[in-house]
């Protein structure tokens, strides 16, 4: 365990879930590692023990499902349906109980040793979506150990005051178990922003930073320490400056949440009247009404992959319209964007019988996918050009590479708008298509791209770590992920300029737009139309309120002369607080 030093330490992590804690450490350390190869007498018996704990473990699961459901909804509720199913895996729960057999030795250390083989393969991948299938399965295999070994489950129950859970890692349900307290934050090793745990926690108003690396597991309880959930720090025995300063953040963001209730009803316009679009990013249908009432005018991006998510057949046409025309109805009259579904590779479902490939990211998926599945794919074209009746659907297509790829979708999108003629089924003919700009080479190609579609998409999460070559969730690398190196900013630049020279909409759909540091540098480079998350449109709505356009066009043109994300970064601060000393939110202002 590592001994305090009394000085102030800064630890950079990975924003999972905004808002600041001021308090003392609590150290969870699990002992899941140190699982014993216990001989055993009774092979039998001990099989019989095995299948009696996973049957609790999968009912257990099963009641937080519920539970979840009716508090957090489906999204999150399938997170723990995605647990039962980890736990009641017949293939793998077989081969633990022949190696019982085989081996004599006790059913927890071998399931523990089976998980570590599994999450070893799935840990070799530099991609956050699998990492999160290691959490799930952590998650389970530290229930099933605790359940096998007679142990309670960590309750924490004797917090006193504010607290910070240090851990490796924390489960969802971890996050679910504690999350009635107030003053709680995390802070974990692993995990990322788009980790489910961060994604529960961003739900439930729990301060948290991830990707802190080995510190959490050597930092000992009862530190001082303060969480700084907008920027992702660690402040271990911060100073008596820094806890002022972090106090009269504290003040101010409660006086910030007050205020930003208050923007729902009104238009993003800056100070000198340029109005900026608002929309959400969201993958659910009970989402649309959550983002309206947080603002939203309109719905940016709709990820249809959760169609497939939900079943574990390929989903009908029906299944598919009954979605769109849902959205697009409870949406009207504000746009929809509809992304085509975005799996396969790193996001394989059963369901598609992909091919194991040996790198999913870089592999099949999204529209590659779908045009070597052409009839997949024209499914659910239909149901998008069916549910476009009500004249606001538009169709994003993810992961284009090329033209040729853009072509194609066309001369598909045409087969089907005249099938849909030939049955005289009624939809929106002139139907807007759009590209997302994720891929280096796409990007390079936007003069090219933009005149083949009606308006673009920028996805800044996938853009950024492809053109850097950085995994944000990766915490060894995950320093380098920097929305705002110059690089960055410079290709942003050239995509937005080329797009509107030729007259043609473009958003940023990426987590740059969820930020209100960047969103004020994008706003600079001219882009006037951001989509989100909906918890934080109050947020950069209050940010763009806060300056004159004219003011942030000169510091971004300024900052674009830098040579360094952080120059970049103190530039904008420095001049734009100068002027405008309402402009950023908490995180930015330290």
């Amino acid at each position: 365990m590592r001994l305090a030093t009394g000085r102030e330490e800064i630890y950079r992590g990975v924003p999972a879930s905004p808002g600041i804690i001021i308090g003392s450490t609590r150290s969870l350390s699990r002992d899941v590692e140190n699982v014993s190869a216990d001989r055993i007498v009774d092979s039998e018996v001990e099989k019989e023990t095995f299948r009696k704990a996973i049957s609790q473990v999968e009912k257990t699961l099963e009641k937080t499902a519920a539970k979840v459901f009716q508090r957090l909804g489906p999204e999150f509720a399938r997170i723990f349906e995605a647990q039962v199913m980890i736990a009641g895996d017949e293939v793998w729960n077989k081969n633990v109980e022949k190696r019982i057999e085989k081996e004599k030795i006790c059913a927890e250390y071998i399931y523990h040793n089976e998980s570590k083989k599994v999450i070893r393969r799935l840990g070799n991948s530099n991609d956050a979506y699998l990492r999160e299938r290691v959490q799930d399965i952590e998650a389970v295999t530290a229930r099933l150990v605790s359940r096998m070994r007679g142990e309670k489950r960590v309750t924490l129950r004797d917090f006193k005051g504010a607290t910070v859970l240090v851990a490796r890692y924390l489960t969802p349900g971890d996050i679910l178990a504690l999350s009635v307290r107030r003053n709680l934050g995390f802070a974990t090793g692993i995990g990322g922003p788009t980790s489910h745990t961060a994604l529960i926690a961003k739900s439930l108003s729990v301060p948290a930073v991830a990707g802190l690396g080995r510190i959490t597991e050597e930092i000992s309880s009862g530190q001082r320490v303060i969480i700084d959930g907008y920027k992702g720090l660690f402040i271990i025995n911060p100073s008596g400056n820094t806890i002022k300063k972090y106090r009269q953040l504290k003040k101010s963001e409660s006086q910030l949440k007050r205020q930003l209730a208050q923007l729902k009803d009104k238009a993003a316009v800056t100070k000198d009247g340029f109005k900026v679009d608002i929309l959400a990013n969201i993958e659910l249908p009970e989402e649309v009404n959550l983002a309206l009432s947080l603002g939203a005018e309109g719905i940016g991006l709709f990820r249809s992959e959760f169609i497939y998510l939900q079943s574990t057949s390929l989903p009908s046409e029906e299944d598919h319209f009954s979605i769109y025309s849902r959205i697009a109805k409870e949406a009207y009259p504000y746009p929809v964007y509809i992304r085509t579904v975005d799996v396969g590779g790193e996001k394989n479902l059963p369901q598609l019988k992909i091919e194991k490939e040996p790198n999913p990211a870089l592999g099949l998926r999204a529209i590659r996918l779908s045009l070597r599945d052409k009839d997949l794919f024209k499914i659910q074209l239909r149901a998008i050009l069916r549910a476009s009746i009500q004249k606001n659907v538009k169709i994003l297509i993810p992961m284009i590479t090329e033209i040729e790829e853009v072509e194609e979708v066309k001369l598909l999108l045409q087969e089907v708008k005249d099938e849909l003629k030939t049955k005289r089924i009624k939809f929106d003919e002139k139907i807007p298509l759009g590209v997302m700009i994720e891929v280096p080479a796409a990007a390079a190609i936007t003069d090219l791209l933009v005149k083949e579609v009606d308006y673009l998409s920028i996805g800044t999460n996938d853009l950024i770590q492809y053109y850097l070559a950085v995994d944000r969730s990766n915490e060894f690398v995950s320093y380098l992920y920097k929305p705002l190196h110059p690089s960055i900013l410079r290709l942003l630049k050239f995509i937005i300029e080329t797009a509107h020279r030729e007259g043609k909409e473009i958003t940023v759909c990426g987590e740059m737009a969820a930020d209100p540091l960047c969103a004020i540098a994008l706003f600079g480079l001219g882009l006037n139309k951001f989509s989100m998350n909906p918890i934080f449109i109050p947020r950069i709505k209050k940010a763009l309120r806060s300056v004159e356009y004219k003011t942030v066009k000169r510091v971004i043109q300024k900052a674009m002369t830098l040579k360094t994300a952080q120059e970049i970064e103190e530039c904008i601060i420095e001049n734009i607080l100068a002027k405008h000393p309402k402009a950023f939110l908490m995180g930015q202002m330290i």
